[in-house]
């Protein structure tokens, strides 16, 4: 039940004691909205593999591909008000996509970003227009276990990325969070806890741009769509006067979303990460928050501010990630 998952701050059906302003905001500067880091590109929905938790929910979502003329607008838009640090082109796989570089020329065209990065699994890098290698400033490739990443074609495309000033990163996940639920969580204090613990909304500012709406993160693109739960918890973009003052509101919202009461922020329960078959994915997503959250990791977010994503294992172990290390006592890749 409830009572025995939730940390010690917290309590069923009492809502949690106020702590000091930790949250990472975005700011009004010269009538622009700058938020705290950059924003995702929603390329795809569909994905080449299906990863146990995908936090975009790409292994179940029907095969969707963005269309080049309707980004751009979108993007022009949007940078009338917003100026993030980069673009991050992401799916889903964005390699499927039958014409990336189409896509990341009109994000460039917009103006809305200065540096442009891809995110991709790395498995049809073979596949990638050459084209791409020259619209792009970052190149971040995700390993998953199991996946069958080549480390010869890894080589190719650090060998392609150097020859073309293309900063090369790669990340390993030997881990994932629980991150969706298909049911619904009714206790509103656990709803609060997650979403004042939960990195993406309060920390790194995951904002993303998926079919004309701008969103507060990932999750709350489909978490309600996964759930089979009716709501939209994105803004619609619509330049104005004032658009601008309801972006910024819409992004610093102090109130959980819908999508909260199917989600579990940063705080669910660290597992080795799987790919699992597309017909077994959702049934993955049935417990309960009560069960998938790990308490100590609540716990932990809703005292202290950890910047570091603790399944992301960078080559070089950053600072931050040593530092979640010392705090929780645990590796990185446990």
């Amino acid at each position: 039940m409830c009572a025995t998952i939730l940390p010690r701050s917290v309590k069923p059906g009492v809502p949690p004691t106020p702590r000091p302003e930790r949250r990472t905001r975005s700011e009004l500067r010269d009538g622009m909205v700058v938020p705290p880091t950059g924003m995702e590109v929603i390329v795809t929905d569909h994905c080449n593999i299906a990863c146990r938790q995908c936090n975009h929910g790409s292994p179940v979502l029907p095969k969707w591909c963005a269309d080049p003329d309707e980004t751009g607008r979108t993007l022009a838009a949007l940078a009338q008000s917003y100026r993030p640090a980069f673009l991050k082109y992401i799916g889903g796989e964005p390699l499927l996509h039958p014409d990336l570089p189409a896509v990341i020329r009109a994000g460039r065209a917009s103006g809305i970003a200065p540096h442009h990065m891809l995110v991709t699994n790395g498995l049809l890098l073979d596949r990638m227009p050459a084209s791409v290698w020259g619209l792009i400033d970052e190149i971040e490739i995700s390993r998953y276990p199991g996946a069958g990443l080549d480390s010869a074609l890894l080589d190719r495309a650090r060998h392609r990325a150097a020859a073309h000033g293309v900063r090369f990163t790669l990340n390993d996940y030997p881990m994932f969070r629980r991150t969706f639920t298909r049911r619904e969580t009714t206790d509103p204090a656990l709803v609060q806890a997650v979403f004042r613990g939960c990195k993406i909304a309060n920390v790194w500012g995951c904002h993303g741009v998926y079919r004309g709406a701008i969103y507060r993160c990932p999750q709350s693109m489909y978490a309600l769509t996964l759930a089979g739960a009716a709501g939209f918890d994105g803004l619609p973009i619509e330049p104005g006067p004032a658009f601008a003052a309801r972006l910024l509101a819409f992004l610093n919202g102090a109130e959980p979303l819908a999508s909260c009461r199917y989600c579990i922020g940063t705080a669910g329960r660290k597992e080795p990460h799987a790919l699992l078959t597309r017909r077994d994915w959702p049934a993955d997503l049935d417990e309960p928050a009560e069960q998938m959250i790990d308490p100590a990791v609540l716990d932990l977010t809703l005292r202290e501010v950890i910047p570091v994503d603790d399944c992301k294992t960078p080559a070089r172990p950053s600072r931050p990630v040593r530092l979640w290390q010392r705090l929780t006592g645990r590796s990185a890749a446990r």
